[in-house]
């Protein structure tokens, strides 16, 4: 009789392991993990604009407010491990990469693949915008695209000036937006020459003459950040499918809003459902440059369970048991990383101004916040509790 009580105990706990891989990841929260205060590296009109992961570094990428040439830098962080055993507050970064580019509120892209960031600067801008490949070691490469800069001029078809980057999984290959144009040019990740572009996507607004930022997902299908040409009328997310041959599919809207037409605007695709868990819904992330909006806003996907938190406004709690204080400005940018088995989103807040150097549970300064996306534990705890009514049933009937 023993025998047999011991056969269903393990038959039990059999079905309890299975229960709990099936169940431990049924729901799913975002948690604010640091908040790093990058305020004495990026001074006065200088802020931060991008954020890049290799899988074990952080890279931050600048942009610079005034007028003509300004110095902007690329800035290695730090590795994720030491950065979250570190608290929350001022941090002093590794290497800087600094370079010349126009000035007058333009914009910065930084994107990675293969040991290799690829950083976009003046962006917006007609002249002094370029492209360059850089390792993580922090050296330019200077033979790519021939003199070790990517110009407008010198993509197929040719342009007037660069507005965004992304890594496009489609060869894979460097994926550019330019302004007036909805076609993406492809360039080689390796050695900067011409891959054939994308075509214009269809069914966007002014057939996407206002793009500011695109966003790839795994399967090659892109996100597109539209603003309006007025500058008052409707913006928003579109999403184009990928064809067999390159090309797009006709863009469907996902979320619209009014705003003013500025060049600081992004989106991002998080593949939570592709590369962290097939039950979860990856996600959409993007900002609005509307006064007051300053946060990052969270779109569900829908290809899982849904992320039941809407927004990331920068003051919730971190591990140290501080709130900090909330984003100061609509500058917001945002990428993602798996490390250890964990998956993180990372966003960087811009200030042009002189703010403070210090702190981080007030102020205004230029900062790099973590955010890890993490299963919720509560079906865990239901099934255990099951586990444990199973076994104090078993002691009542001995």
């Amino acid at each position: 009789m023993r025998r047999m009580e011991m056969m269903r105990l393990s038959a039990v706990l059999a079905l309890g392991a299975i229960l709990a891989q099936t169940f431990v990841f049924a729901n799913y929260t975002i948690v604010h993990r640091r908040t790093f205060n990058l305020n004495a590296t990026f001074a006065g009109a200088e802020a931060i604009g991008d954020v890049a992961f290799d899988g074990n570094y952080l890279y931050v990428s600048s942009w610079h407010s005034g007028s003509g040439t300004q110095t902007v830098r690329l800035v290695q962080v730090g590795d994720i491990g030491t950065l979250l055993n570190t608290p929350s507050g001022a941090l002093t970064p590794g290497w800087t990469v600094t370079v010349s580019a126009t000035g007058a509120s333009r914009d910065t892209r930084l994107a990675y693949y293969n040991n290799h960031l690829y950083w976009g600067v003046g962006l917006g801008a007609a002249t002094g915008t370029a492209i360059r490949r850089v390792s993580t070691a922090g050296s330019i490469d200077s033979t790519w695209s021939g003199d070790g800069q990517l110009l407008p001029g010198e993509i197929n078809p040719s342009a007037s000036r660069f507005d965004t980057l992304d890594i496009d999984p489609n060869g894979p290959a460097l994926g550019i937006g330019v302004f007036g144009s909805s076609d993406i040019r492809r360039n080689n990740l390796v050695t900067g020459a011409d891959l054939p572009a994308t075509g214009a996507i269809g069914n966007l607004p002014t057939n996407g003459g206002n793009t500011r930022d695109i966003a790839f997902r795994p399967d090659g299908g892109v996100y597109v950040r539209y603003n309006s040409a007025s500058g008052t009328g409707a913006s928003g997310i579109y999403f184009a499918p990928r064809n067999d041959d390159g090309s797009f599919g006709d863009a469907s809207p996902v979320v619209g809003w009014s705003e003013g037409a500025l060049q600081q605007a992004f989106v991002a695709y998080i593949p939570v459902n592709e590369f962290f868990f097939s039950g979860f819904s990856s996600l959409v992330l993007y900002n609005q440059r509307v006064s007051g909006q300053n946060k990052i806003f969270i779109y569900n996907v829908g290809n899982g369970t849904f992320v039941g938190v809407n927004e990331l406004n920068g003051s919730e709690q971190v591990d140290d048991e501080n709130n900090p204080v909330g984003f100061q400005n609509t500058f917001l940018n945002a990428s993602w990383g798996l490390w250890n088995g964990r998956m993180f989103i990372f966003v960087v807040n811009g200030f042009t101004g002189a703010g403070t150097n210090d702190g981080y549970t007030s102020g205004s300064f230029d900062r790099l916040d973590i955010y890890e996306v993490v299963p919720e534990p509560a079906s865990m705890l239901a099934l255990g509790s099951g586990l444990v009514s199973l076994l104090a049933l078993r002691r009542r009937r001995k």
